[in-house]
């Protein structure tokens, strides 16, 4: 005979934890603005929308501002 007792809490844990880092992405995600970005010619620009480092060989990477940084 098997213990299904210990498996039920075991998948609920699992499920309480992916719902757990599933919610924690969508609100990490979701509170982050752009702030500026590094151009790939080295550059760097407060410019946030299209057309940043248009001239600077596009953009490396964007810089973002967290609800925590505030």
């Amino acid at each position: 005979m098997t213990d299904n007792k210990g498996n039920d809490i075991g998948s609920k844990l699992k499920l309480y934890l992916v719902i757990g880092l599933i919610a924690m992405t969508l609100f990490t995600c979701a509170s982050r603005h752009r702030v500026g970005c590094h151009c790939w010619d080295g550059s760097e620009s407060s410019a946030t929308g299209s057309g940043a480092c248009s001239h600077h060989g596009g953009v490396m990477y964007w810089e973002h501002e967290y609800w925590w940084d505030k």
